[in-house]
């Protein structure tokens, strides 16, 4: 299935005020505000829908609020959209709405959805690193670049809680084509969908109740995710975890506590993956998770 990665996010607050003030100093672009919510927008496209908690649009919620209300994927092409609503709609309601939009829910009662992707191509600046024993990237007399804004530029992945690690896992696999790439013994799998070389869009944590754990954007690299993460710091957000460097997937992180039930993580410098890759296994813990972090700043 060539499922690209994650189009969109509904998450239903509580508090429309803060969530709109998070997305606006984690970076976010608004493009949409009405007396409904907002709509938040990353370089690419891929982004945020706010929505109050108790807007009876919204799929029904399998969490309390706040918390993520509904996911939608975007895929490459019309014949993707298709195999994926001929293959789950065997065994589940699965309906399309007048955008083209596919909406069902997964093994855990997740709502999903698919679409015919709306990301966009986006202008990438490199990351200049001067590594020593070769050219300098950044030329004589070119200093740092301090006072750039920082925008996230794709939505990354999101992480949620599920009783039945297993099942939730062989949906994601078995009936959507993704691929697992790491796994923390018992407690955790990393998939990465079909039409991504990310070392993962969705991360599964055991859990005995349904919700949001966090979710990630990329930034650029790890001068804009410590940029990023100081701005969010001095408006007064609080860091959950970070900033510091995961073992599984490389990326660089700083979670912060956000108004949407879950963790908002920036992260730089994912693993690029592909069908060669071997799937590795650890069990969960502080060592495994990182190879440093500095969570006492928070």
């Amino acid at each position: 299935m060539n499922v690209l990665g994650i189009d969109l996010i509904t998450l239903g607050v509580l508090d429309m005020e803060a969530g709109q003030r998070f997305c606006r100093d984690y970076g976010l672009t608004e493009v949409e505000t009405a007396a409904t919510g907002a709509t938040f927008h990353a370089k690419d496209g891929t982004g945020f829908v706010l929505r109050r908690a108790d807007d009876e649009s919204l799929p029904m919620a399998v969490a309390p609020a706040p918390n993520f209300r509904e996911t939608i994927w975007g895929v490459a092409d019309k014949s993707t959209l298709e195999a994926i609503g001929a293959a789950l709609s065997v065994d589940r309601q699965v309906s399309q709405d007048a955008a083209g939009v596919m909406r069902t829910v997964d093994d855990d009662g997740y709502p999903i959805g698919f679409r015919l992707t709306e990301r966009h191509a986006f202008e990438a600046r490199p990351s200049l690193v001067n590594v020593p024993g070769l050219p300098p990237m950044r030329k004589a007399n070119i200093v740092a670049d301090y006072d750039s804004p920082v925008q996230p530029s794709v939505m990354s992945h999101l992480v949620f809680l599920t009783p039945d690690l297993d099942r939730a896992a062989r949906f994601y696999t078995e009936r959507l084509g993704f691929k697992i790439t790491d796994r923390y013994t018992g407690a955790g799998v990393f998939l990465r969908s079909g039409g991504s070389q990310d070392h993962h869009n969705l991360f599964l944590i055991k859990g005995e109740a349904l919700g949001l754990q966090h979710i990630a954007f990329h930034v650029r690299d790890y001068l804009e995710l410590m940029l990023g993460g100081k701005r969010l710091t001095v408006k007064g957000w609080k860091t959950r975890w970070g900033p510091g460097r995961h073992i599984f997937g490389s990326n660089y992180f700083w979670y912060f506590k956000s108004p949407f039930g879950g963790a908002i993580e920036y992260d730089a410098d994912m693993d690029v993956v592909d069908d060669n890759w071997v799937p590795r296994e650890a069990q969960m813990g502080p060592d495994t998770a990182a190879v440093w972090n500095l969570s006492f700043l928070g």
